[in-house]
Parts: structure tokens; C-alpha cells; sequence
């Protein structure tokens, strides 16, 4: 299989998160007083953290290390999102939950479809490709909520990172494999993205109920027993 190359949208993935990655890390829930240099190491993390694991586990050199457009776009959108934290706190929440949301949905299958390109590329399995696809996606994210002492958010429910990721990978997956193996792949790529990317913004708008054991405690691991 030719793997197909998404050099800019790669790029722009990795701007919106690493954008969205310094205003989590300057969320009250997130933020540890940390210092400038850590709010943008907290950007390369939302932007390229997910794209290392993948090379690494893939045994490639990462692609931030080959381009350096990389290093300078997650700088520029860590700067951009202290910027706007210091001056539009009050519409912080507001862009991050709006805007940055749909752009999100929007490059989550992308990271999530390009692991499993460079899987299949490598030679491996349909598991293993959306394993990978998976670990693309939200690895960033579990980066920034462990150096911020944060349960991850692919641990809680209401975000739907997880089940669009899996969506997204699985979809071109199985597509590429079984449905139209010789339909070029940058089709079966829209395809997949348009299906995890409708289907993640109907389920954080319209607030999808995910599956939480009926005992767990409602308030978290922190709540004492009365």
C-alpha cells in the first residue's frame, strides 16, 4: 500500500492542539503556576506528543525531529494561546469550549487515521493499526493531564476522544482492507474523517452518556465515605 502524504494537514493538527494544549495547561483544573517555558513545552506536548509516540513505537524518526515547521508552529500557537489567556481570560473558556472543540473534532481522525497509515505502511495488522491510530490521538493529551497531576481525560467520560479515535482509525481500516481495496486512499481518508468528525461533534453537543460502572463515586476517587 503507497501511504498517502498529509504534510500541511499533519502540521495543522499539531497547531490546534498544541494551541489547545497551553490553554489547558492554564485551565484552574490544569494549571500548576507554571512557568512560560512550561506552557509551551505543555504546546509541543497537545501538538507533537501524539506523533512522536506513534513514530517512536513505529520505529521511525519522529517528524517534528525531519521538519523543524514543527518546532516553530507549536511555539508560535503556545505563545498565541498564553496571549490569549492573559488577555481575554474572561472568553478563555468560551474559545476553548467552542472554537477550539470543532477544530478539535476536526483534527482528532486525522491523528487517529494517519497512525493507522503508517501502520499498515509498516506492514502490521488491523488491531494493531488502530492501536496505534489511538495512541496518535490522545497521547499528547494524557502528557499535559499527568504533568498537571490530572486523572486523563481518555479516563472520563463526556469527551468521546477515545470512541471517535477508534471510530476514525477503524473505519479506514476496515474500508481499506475489506470494502474498497482499490479505491485511492485519500477518499476512503474523507470518509473517515467525515464519520468520526460528525459523529464526536453530536456526541459532546449533545452530551452522549458514556458507559460509568453504576457504583463508581459520582464525585471521584477524592470523595470520603460518610
Amino acid at each position: 500500500m503507497n501511504l498517502p502524504s498529509f504534510p500541511n494537514v499533519d502540521l495543522f493538527s499539531a497547531g490546534i492542539n498544541a494551541l489547545n494544549g497551553a490553554l489547558v495547561a492554564r485551565n484552574p483544573s490544569h494549571d500548576r503556576g507554571y512557568a512560560l517555558v512550561g506552557l509551551v513545552i505543555m504546546a509541543f506536548f497537545g501538538g507533537i506528543g501524539g506523533g512522536v509516540s506513534r513514530d517512536l513505537l513505529l520505529n521511525d524518526i519522529p517528524s517534528p525531529l525531519k521538519d523543524p515547521k514543527y518546532t516553530l508552529v507549536c511555539i508560535l500557537m503556545g505563545l498565541l494561546g498564553v496571549a490569549i489567556y492573559r488577555y481575554a481570560e474572561s472568553k478563555e473558556e468560551k474559545f476553548r469550549r467552542r472554537t477550539l472543540a470543532y477544530f478539535k473534532s476536526f483534527t482528532l481522525p486525522w491523528f487517529a487515521i494517519l497512525g493507522a497509515h503508517k501502520s499498515l505502511d509498516h506492514g502490521l495488522g488491523i488491531y494493531t493499526a488502530i492501536i496505534i491510530g489511538l495512541i496518535s490521538t490522545t497521547a499528547g493529551g494524557i502528557f499535559i493531564d499527568v504533568c498537571s497531576d490530572v486523572t486523563p481525560e481518555i479516563l472520563r467520560p463526556s469527551e468521546h476522544v477515545v470512541t471517535a479515535a477508534v471510530l476514525a482509525a477503524a473505519t479506514y481500516v476496515l474500508l481499506e482492507k475489506y470494502a474498497l481495496t482499490r479505491a485511492p486512499a485519500f477518499p476512503l481518508t474523507l470518509i473517515a474523517v467525515v464519520v468520526a468528525f460528525v459523529f464526536r461533534v453530536l456526541a459532546v453537543r449533545e452530551h452522549w452518556g458514556q458507559i460509568v460502572p453504576y457504583q463508581a463515586p459520582a464525585a471521584g476517587p477524592g470523595v470520603r465515605a460518610a
